[in-house]
């Protein structure tokens, strides 16, 4: 059983929901028994990477990719990001009809990403998908590198605004099917971490939480540090989105969630 009398490594996405999370936290900013030393920002698929070496005491990963490294890490019941009827967006640069796609190619931000995972439960059968990074979706478009492109994070609230199309929202799709929030990123926790440290690094994300709801604009100038979009309302959006009630605590519903993504992982 690990001890690390206190201290942890982290590592999140820098987008606004996990910031916003972790903000308070990482900056010192609530009561804790544990202490951050030291913040890794990485994109999400870089993150899942990561996971597999499990190297860190606490690190985000996509819903999807955790089931593949529950053998060093355990999911902690604060901190995720679920879609209320809402996911990553699936866009094009032309209209195309929902039943052509599979005859287009696809770009997809990381393989082991729940967007994949979206993209895959709504069109089985489309195999022309290359895996890029999120940042790298909307260019490609444009550039006609790809047809057809699956967003995430801060990119939903701006695609419109460069003319791009919106094709299906992959986190209704799942929605209208499954009637379950759709699970996009959890926070895992070292196994080997003794409980007390666990049940301690669970609170303080929920304390966390907590601070950034009643102090968000004293967080604005931590967050916009980190994110790739700086306007305030796309990041007040994207936080309103994915920092909801699982966030503080799974609950029933969202652990219900987690286990039906898994068991069709499985399948």
């Amino acid at each position: 059983m690990k001890d690390h009398k206190g201290k942890i490594n982290l590592a999140i996405s820098p987008c606004p929901n996990d910031t916003f999370i972790f903000g308070g936290w990482i900056n010192n900013l609530i009561e804790s028994d544990i202490s951050i030393e030291t913040v890794h920002y990485c994109d999400i698929q870089e993150l899942n990477e990561l996971a597999t070496k499990g190297n860190f005491d606490v690190i985000k990963v996509s819903a999807a990719m955790a089931l593949n490294v529950l053998d060093k890490y355990e999911i902690l019941q604060s901190g995720s990001a679920m879609g209320l009827d809402c996911g990553p967006l699936l866009i094009s640069k032309r209209k195309i009809q929902i039943n052509e796609i599979c005859k287009y190619k696809v770009g997809i931000p990381g393989k082991n990403t729940t967007a994949n995972f979206l993209f895959k439960f709504a069109f089985p059968d489309c195999k022309n998908i290359i895996h890029l990074n999120f940042t790298e979706i909307e260019n490609a478009l444009l550039n006609e590198e790809i047809d057809l492109g699956v967003i995430i994070h801060e990119n939903r609230f701006t695609y419109s605004s460069k003319n791009l199309l919106l094709v299906l929202d992959l986190g209704k799709h799942w929605y209208q099917l499954t009637k379950l929030p759709i699970p996009l990123g959890v926070i895992l926790v070292r196994k080997d971490l003794n409980n007390d440290m666990k049940s301690a690094i669970n609170l303080s994300i929920r304390d966390s939480i907590n601070y950034a709801n009643l102090n968000r604009n004293s967080l604005m100038p931590y967050i916009k540090e980190h994110a790739s979009e700086l306007e305030e309302s796309v990041i007040n959006q994207h936080i309103k989105l994915y920092v909801n009630e699982f966030s503080l605590d799974l609950g029933s519903n969202g652990n219900s969630a987690l286990n039906f993504l898994f068991n069709i992982i499985k399948a």
